[in-house]
C-alpha cells in the first residue's frame, strides 16, 4: 500500500510527502487546507481539513472601550485582545510628562487617585518569546470629581463643578459628598441659588422678618426667600395669607420666570410669545413669553426634539438647575 500526504496553503503554498507522518513548515499564517490521501489496490480515499496557522509573533489586536475622562478616585478597567504564540504577557503603560506607570494583566485595574489629576497617554504592550508589540496610543484624563454621584462622564458634571467652585452649592449630603443631580429643586433651594448667582456668595441677605406665612424666620432659606421677594423676583405662591411654598418642587415654567427676573431685574418683561418655539408651549400659556425668551438667550434648548419641546410642567432637577445657572449668569468653569 502506498501513502501520499500533500499540503495546499491558502496563499498558494503547496507541498507533498509520501511519509506517513511528515513535518511541514508553513511560510505564512492563515487557514491552510491539509489533505491526506490513502491508496491501495482497491482505490484511493482523501480527507481534507483546514488548519489554522498562527503567527508566532505577538500582535495587539484591539483595546477595549476606555473612557476619555474619569474622576479622581474612580477605578478604570483596561482590557485588550492580542494574538501570537502563547504564553502572552500583557502590560499597560500610562505616561504623564516624565513619569510613567505600568500595570500588568488583562484586564488590569487602575486606581486613578494615586496617579493624580491630568491627561495620560496609554498603550498596551504584548510580549512573548518571539517579540514585543504595542497598540496604538490612547489618552485618558483624570479630572476633579467633587461629588461622589457626579462623575465626569455625567452630562452636567462641568456645570455642577462650576456652581460648587462658585460657592452656589455645597451639595445635598456629606461624608461622602453628594449633589443629588436628579432630585427636584425646591422653591427654597431656588431662592438660595438665585441670591448667590445674582449678588455673589460673599453677600449675606438681611435676617428674615417673616414676610411669608409659611416661611418662619428660623427656616434655613428664609433670608434668601425674603431677598428675592424684596428684589421683585417672586411674589410668592398664594395670597390671603401671603405664602411662598418653600418645599414645593419648582417647575420648568416657574424657573424660566424666576431666572430671567434674577438676570435682568424684577421689573423685566420679555417680548410677547409667538407659540412657534416649542410644540408644547402655546402663545397663550402663562409662562410662554418667559420660556421663549429663555431659549432666545441660549439658556435652554428644551427637553426633547422631534418635535421640539420644553416640558413646562415638569420639575426642574438639580442637574438642570446647575446648567441653567451657568448659562444665565455666564459662569466659567474653575
Amino acid at each position: 500500500m502506498g501513502l501520499l500526504f500533500s499540503t495546499v496553503a491558502a496563499v498558494g503554498q503547496t507541498g507533498s510527502s509520501t511519509l506517513s507522518n511528515p513535518t511541514v513548515v508553513f511560510s505564512s499564517p492563515g487557514v491552510k487546507q491539509v489533505s491526506l490521501t490513502v491508496c491501495n489496490d482497491a482505490g484511493c480515499d482523501t480527507v481534507t481539513k483546514p488548519v489554522t496557522v498562527l503567527d508566532p509573533k505577538p500582535h495587539a489586536l484591539s483595546v477595549g472601550s476606555i473612557p476619555p475622562m474619569v474622576g479622581l478616585g474612580e477605578l478604570v478597567s483596561f482590557l485588550g485582545s492580542a494574538a501570537g504564540r502563547p504564553p502572552l504577557t500583557y502590560r499597560w503603560v500610562l505616561t504623564k510628562g516624565a513619569s510613567s506607570l505600568t500595570l500588568n494583566g488583562n484586564p488590569a485595574l487602575w486606581d486613578s487617585k494615586p496617579s493624580g489629576l491630568g491627561t495620560y497617554t496609554g498603550r498596551l504592550e504584548v510580549q512573548n518569546n518571539n517579540g514585543l508589540t504595542q497598540s496604538s496610543p490612547f489618552t485618558i484624563t483624570v479630572a476633579k470629581m467633587t461629588f461622589a454621584d457626579v462623575p465626569p462622564s455625567y452630562w452636567a458634571w462641568e456645570a455642577i463643578e462650576t456652581i460648587y467652585a462658585r460657592g452656589l452649592t455645597s451639595g445635598c449630603f456629606s461624608d461622602p459628598l453628594y449633589y443629588c443631580p436628579i432630585a427636584s429643586v425646591t422653591r427654597a433651594e431656588m431662592a438660595s441659588f438665585l441670591v448667590g448667582a445674582m449678588k455673589g456668595t460673599s453677600f449675606v441677605p438681611p435676617p428674615a422678618v417673616g414676610v411669608f406665612s409659611d416661611v418662619a424666620t428660623s427656616f434655613w432659606a428664609a433670608p434668601s426667600i425674603e431677598q428675592i421677594f424684596a428684589d421683585g423676583i417672586t411674589s410668592g405662591c398664594a395670597v390671603s395669607p401671603l405664602r411662598y411654598c418653600p418645599e414645593t418642587p419648582l417647575t420648568r415654567a416657574e424657573m424660566a420666570v424666576l431666572l430671567l427676573r434674577a438676570k435682568h431685574g424684577g421689573a423685566y418683561v420679555p417680548p410677547p410669545a409667538t407659540g412657534t418655539q416649542f410644540s408644547d408651549v402655546v402663545s397663550s400659556y402663562w409662562a410662554a413669553p418667559w420660556i421663549e425668551q429663555l431659549a432666545a438667550e441660549g439658556i435652554t434648548g428644551g427637553c426633547g426634539t422631534s418635535p421640539l419641546r420644553y416640558c413646562p410642567e415638569e420639575n426642574v432637577t438639580r442637574a438642570q438647575m446647575a446648567s441653567f445657572l451657568v448659562r444665565a449668569f455666564n459662569l466659567t468653569p474653575p
